[in-house]
Protein backbone atom coordinates (compact mmCIF):
# COMPACT_ATOMS: atom_id res chain seq x y z
CA UNK A 1 0.00 0.00 0.00
CA UNK A 2 2.53 2.43 0.84
CA UNK A 3 4.37 1.50 -2.17
CA UNK A 4 1.37 2.28 -4.12
CA UNK A 5 0.98 5.68 -2.83
CA UNK A 6 4.72 6.71 -3.39
CA UNK A 7 4.67 5.51 -6.65
CA UNK A 8 1.61 7.74 -7.27
CA UNK A 9 3.43 10.54 -5.37
CA UNK A 10 6.48 11.06 -7.83
CA UNK A 11 4.14 10.44 -11.23
CA UNK A 12 2.33 13.60 -9.56
CA UNK A 13 5.51 15.38 -9.14
CA UNK A 14 7.02 14.85 -12.77
CA UNK A 15 3.74 15.58 -13.99
CA UNK A 16 3.92 19.18 -11.80
CA UNK A 17 7.24 19.34 -13.36
CA UNK A 18 6.37 19.10 -17.21
CA UNK A 19 3.79 21.47 -16.94
CA UNK A 20 5.50 24.22 -14.73
CA UNK A 21 8.53 24.88 -17.08
CA UNK A 22 6.36 25.12 -20.05
CA UNK A 23 3.88 27.30 -18.31
CA UNK A 24 7.36 29.73 -16.92
CA UNK A 25 8.52 29.96 -20.87
CA UNK A 26 5.10 30.45 -21.93
CA UNK A 27 4.46 32.85 -19.46
CA UNK A 28 7.69 34.65 -19.98
CA UNK A 29 6.91 34.62 -23.51
CA UNK A 30 3.48 36.63 -23.25
CA UNK A 31 4.84 39.15 -21.17
CA UNK A 32 7.34 39.72 -23.34
CA UNK A 33 5.04 40.01 -26.08
CA UNK A 34 2.43 42.45 -23.85
CA UNK A 35 5.55 44.49 -22.98
CA UNK A 36 6.42 45.39 -26.19
CA UNK A 37 2.33 45.74 -27.51
CA UNK A 38 1.91 47.87 -24.32
CA UNK A 39 4.91 50.62 -25.25
CA UNK A 40 3.21 50.31 -29.25
CA UNK A 41 -0.34 51.26 -27.65
CA UNK A 42 0.91 53.69 -25.19
CA UNK A 43 2.50 55.81 -28.25
CA UNK A 44 -0.90 55.17 -29.81
CA UNK A 45 -2.67 56.71 -27.37
CA UNK A 46 0.11 59.14 -27.00
CA UNK A 47 -0.60 60.31 -30.93
CA UNK A 48 -4.47 59.97 -30.69
CA UNK A 49 -4.19 62.57 -27.23
CA UNK A 50 -2.14 64.51 -29.42
CA UNK A 51 -3.64 64.98 -32.27
CA UNK A 52 -7.40 64.65 -31.13
CA UNK A 53 -7.60 65.15 -27.61
CA UNK A 54 -6.10 68.47 -27.28
CA UNK A 55 -8.04 70.80 -29.73
CA UNK A 56 -10.92 69.57 -27.21
CA UNK A 57 -9.41 70.36 -24.74
CA UNK A 58 -8.53 73.57 -25.79
CA UNK A 59 -12.02 73.82 -26.70
CA UNK A 60 -13.55 72.82 -23.44
CA UNK A 61 -10.61 75.39 -21.38
CA UNK A 62 -11.78 78.36 -23.33
CA UNK A 63 -14.51 79.14 -21.27
CA UNK A 64 -12.35 78.65 -17.80
CA UNK A 65 -9.60 80.63 -19.77
CA UNK A 66 -11.72 83.83 -20.75
CA UNK A 67 -13.02 83.91 -17.55
CA UNK A 68 -9.84 83.98 -16.09
CA UNK A 69 -8.69 86.55 -18.47
CA UNK A 70 -11.30 88.63 -17.79
CA UNK A 71 -11.23 88.59 -13.92
CA UNK A 72 -7.83 89.56 -14.31
CA UNK A 73 -9.20 92.61 -16.69
CA UNK A 74 -11.18 93.63 -13.93
CA UNK A 75 -8.61 93.31 -11.75
CA UNK A 76 -6.07 95.59 -14.05
CA UNK A 77 -9.18 98.21 -13.82
CA UNK A 78 -9.65 98.35 -10.50
CA UNK A 79 -5.90 98.99 -10.42
CA UNK A 80 -6.04 101.75 -12.63
CA UNK A 81 -8.82 103.68 -11.21
CA UNK A 82 -7.44 103.34 -8.04
CA UNK A 83 -3.87 104.40 -9.31
CA UNK A 84 -6.21 107.14 -11.48
CA UNK A 85 -7.93 108.41 -7.75
CA UNK A 86 -3.68 108.35 -6.27
CA UNK A 87 -3.03 110.62 -8.87
CA UNK A 88 -6.02 113.02 -8.96
CA UNK A 89 -5.19 113.61 -4.90
CA UNK A 90 -1.80 114.03 -5.79
CA UNK A 91 -2.69 116.90 -8.13
CA UNK A 92 -4.76 118.41 -6.26
CA UNK A 93 -2.22 118.63 -3.51
CA UNK A 94 0.32 120.09 -6.18
CA UNK A 95 -2.22 122.62 -6.67
CA UNK A 96 -2.78 123.32 -3.60
CA UNK A 97 1.44 123.77 -2.88
CA UNK A 98 1.46 125.46 -6.17
CA UNK A 99 -1.01 128.10 -5.04
CA UNK A 100 0.91 128.70 -1.60
CA UNK A 101 3.86 129.16 -3.81
CA UNK A 102 2.18 131.54 -6.23
CA UNK A 103 1.11 133.17 -3.31
CA UNK A 104 3.83 133.81 -1.09
CA UNK A 105 5.83 135.03 -3.78
CA UNK A 106 3.26 138.06 -4.57
CA UNK A 107 3.84 138.78 -1.31
CA UNK A 108 7.48 138.49 -1.08
CA UNK A 109 7.37 141.16 -4.50
CA UNK A 110 4.96 143.48 -2.54
CA UNK A 111 7.31 143.17 0.11
CA UNK A 112 9.98 144.14 -2.07
CA UNK A 113 8.11 147.06 -3.50
CA UNK A 114 7.33 148.37 -0.36
CA UNK A 115 10.99 148.54 0.73
CA UNK A 116 11.95 150.03 -2.55
CA UNK A 117 9.29 152.19 -2.31
CA UNK A 118 9.28 153.88 1.01
CA UNK A 119 11.66 156.99 0.85
CA UNK A 120 14.23 158.50 2.99
CA UNK A 121 11.91 161.07 4.39
CA UNK A 122 9.86 158.31 6.26
CA UNK A 123 9.96 156.29 9.32
CA UNK A 124 8.07 152.97 8.84
CA UNK A 125 6.12 151.50 12.24
CA UNK A 126 4.54 148.53 10.66
CA UNK A 127 4.30 146.55 7.98
CA UNK A 128 0.29 145.14 7.77
CA UNK A 129 -2.56 143.02 5.69
CA UNK A 130 -5.89 144.30 5.02
CA UNK A 131 -8.32 141.69 6.55
CA UNK A 132 -12.05 143.96 5.49
CA UNK A 133 -12.69 146.79 3.11
CA UNK A 134 -15.83 149.10 2.95
CA UNK A 135 -16.33 150.53 -0.34
CA UNK A 136 -19.82 152.42 0.45
CA UNK A 137 -21.24 155.63 -1.27
CA UNK A 138 -20.53 157.55 2.02
CA UNK A 139 -17.61 155.36 3.15
CA UNK A 140 -14.41 154.14 2.34
CA UNK A 141 -12.72 152.51 4.88
CA UNK A 142 -10.05 149.47 5.66
CA UNK A 143 -8.90 147.83 8.37
CA UNK A 144 -5.72 146.18 9.05
CA UNK A 145 -4.80 143.56 11.57
CA UNK A 146 -2.07 146.16 13.16
CA UNK A 147 -2.58 148.64 16.10
CA UNK A 148 -1.80 150.13 19.81
CA UNK A 149 0.29 147.05 20.55
CA UNK A 150 2.00 148.14 17.28
CA UNK A 151 2.51 151.56 18.38
CA UNK A 152 0.03 152.48 15.47
CA UNK A 153 -2.13 155.77 16.90
CA UNK A 154 -4.29 157.78 14.83
CA UNK A 155 -3.91 160.41 12.29
CA UNK A 156 -1.05 158.02 10.75
CA UNK A 157 -0.07 157.98 6.82
CA UNK A 158 -0.91 154.79 5.23
CA UNK A 159 0.85 153.44 1.78
CA UNK A 160 1.44 150.65 -0.36
CA UNK A 161 4.24 150.31 -3.46
CA UNK A 162 2.15 152.42 -5.50
CA UNK A 163 1.53 155.35 -3.02
CA UNK A 164 -0.50 156.95 -0.62
CA UNK A 165 -3.98 155.31 0.79
CA UNK A 166 -4.92 157.24 3.73
CA UNK A 167 -4.29 157.59 7.29
CA UNK A 168 -6.00 156.15 10.86
CA UNK A 169 -8.71 157.26 12.11
CA UNK A 170 -8.99 154.56 14.93
CA UNK A 171 -6.65 152.12 16.79
CA UNK A 172 -7.19 149.09 19.04
CA UNK A 173 -5.20 146.87 20.77
CA UNK A 174 -4.88 144.69 17.60
CA UNK A 175 -6.42 146.22 14.61
CA UNK A 176 -7.04 149.68 13.02
CA UNK A 177 -9.01 151.44 10.27
CA UNK A 178 -8.03 153.79 7.85
CA UNK A 179 -9.99 156.43 6.12
CA UNK A 180 -8.58 156.27 2.17
CA UNK A 181 -8.28 159.58 0.18
CA UNK A 182 -10.64 158.50 -1.66
CA UNK A 183 -13.39 159.47 0.49
CA UNK A 184 -15.29 162.49 0.15
CA UNK A 185 -14.55 163.43 3.90
CA UNK A 186 -10.89 162.93 3.08
CA UNK A 187 -8.40 166.14 2.84
CA UNK A 188 -4.62 165.91 1.51
CA UNK A 189 -2.76 168.74 0.46
CA UNK A 190 -0.62 167.89 -2.45
CA UNK A 191 1.96 169.77 -4.80
CA UNK A 192 2.99 168.81 -8.26
CA UNK A 193 6.59 167.87 -9.09
CA UNK A 194 6.99 170.03 -12.02
CA UNK A 195 6.66 173.46 -10.41
CA UNK A 196 5.79 172.85 -6.51
CA UNK A 197 1.94 174.36 -7.34
CA UNK A 198 -0.01 173.79 -3.78
CA UNK A 199 -3.09 172.81 -3.77
CA UNK A 200 -6.06 170.30 -1.58
CA UNK A 201 -7.34 166.84 -2.96
CA UNK A 202 -10.18 165.63 -1.48
CA UNK A 203 -11.94 161.84 -2.62
CA UNK A 204 -15.70 162.02 -4.58
CA UNK A 205 -18.80 159.97 -4.17
CA UNK A 206 -18.02 157.17 -6.80
CA UNK A 207 -14.49 157.01 -5.50
CA UNK A 208 -12.87 156.78 -8.42
CA UNK A 209 -10.89 159.79 -9.47
CA UNK A 210 -10.32 162.85 -6.54
CA UNK A 211 -11.04 166.41 -7.01
CA UNK A 212 -9.11 170.04 -6.09
CA UNK A 213 -11.10 171.79 -3.13
CA UNK A 214 -8.81 174.37 -3.28
CA UNK A 215 -5.61 176.01 -4.94
CA UNK A 216 -3.17 178.10 -3.56
CA UNK A 217 -2.04 179.83 -6.75
CA UNK A 218 -3.84 181.13 -9.68
CA UNK A 219 -2.22 178.88 -12.10
CA UNK A 220 -3.88 175.36 -12.24
CA UNK A 221 -1.83 172.27 -13.09
CA UNK A 222 -1.71 170.51 -16.62
CA UNK A 223 -3.08 167.50 -17.17
CA UNK A 224 -0.23 164.88 -16.67
CA UNK A 225 0.87 166.21 -13.52
CA UNK A 226 2.33 164.40 -10.86
CA UNK A 227 0.93 165.17 -7.37
CA UNK A 228 2.85 164.17 -4.37
CA UNK A 229 2.03 164.91 -0.73
CA UNK A 230 3.44 168.58 0.17
CA UNK A 231 3.98 167.31 3.71
CA UNK A 232 2.01 170.55 5.45
CA UNK A 233 -0.77 168.89 7.72
CA UNK A 234 2.21 167.71 9.23
CA UNK A 235 -0.02 164.01 8.86
CA UNK A 236 1.34 162.67 5.54
CA UNK A 237 4.95 162.93 5.13
CA UNK A 238 5.87 164.85 2.20
CA UNK A 239 6.99 163.43 -1.32
CA UNK A 240 4.51 160.25 -1.48
CA UNK A 241 2.71 159.84 -4.80
CA UNK A 242 -0.85 160.31 -4.61
CA UNK A 243 -2.49 161.06 -7.80
CA UNK A 244 -2.47 162.37 -11.54
CA UNK A 245 -3.96 165.11 -12.74
CA UNK A 246 -6.45 163.76 -15.67
CA UNK A 247 -9.04 166.63 -16.19
CA UNK A 248 -8.71 170.78 -15.19
CA UNK A 249 -12.09 172.84 -15.63
CA UNK A 250 -11.79 176.85 -14.96
CA UNK A 251 -11.62 176.40 -11.17
CA UNK A 252 -11.07 173.09 -9.70
CA UNK A 253 -9.30 169.60 -11.88
CA UNK A 254 -9.72 166.09 -11.48
CA UNK A 255 -6.74 163.72 -10.76
CA UNK A 256 -6.53 160.13 -10.64
CA UNK A 257 -5.23 158.01 -7.88
CA UNK A 258 -2.42 156.04 -8.25
CA UNK A 259 -3.59 153.10 -6.18
CA UNK A 260 -5.82 150.43 -6.83
CA UNK A 261 -8.22 150.91 -3.70
CA UNK A 262 -10.11 147.67 -4.84
CA UNK A 263 -6.83 145.46 -4.63
CA UNK A 264 -5.49 146.05 -1.00
CA UNK A 265 -3.55 143.43 0.24
CA UNK A 266 -0.48 144.66 2.48
CA UNK A 267 0.15 147.99 3.51
CA UNK A 268 2.60 150.06 5.68
CA UNK A 269 1.67 152.94 8.19
CA UNK A 270 4.39 155.81 8.40
CA UNK A 271 5.34 159.19 9.63
CA UNK A 272 7.63 161.36 9.02
CA UNK A 273 11.17 160.71 10.53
Amino acid sequence: MFTRKKIYTSIRKKNYTNFYFPFLFILTFVLILFSKTDYFLINKVKSVSIDYLTPLTKLISSPVDLITNLSLRINDIKNIETENLRLKEEIIRLKKWQTLAIKNSRENRVFKKLLNSTSHNVEIIKTASVISQSQSFFLKLITINAGLENNILENMAVINEKGLIGKTVFASNKNSRILMINDSSSSIPVKTLSDNSYSILRGTNEGKLLISSFIKDTELPKVGDLLVTSGNAKIFPRDILVAKVIKVNEDHYFALPYVDFKNLNYVQVVKSK
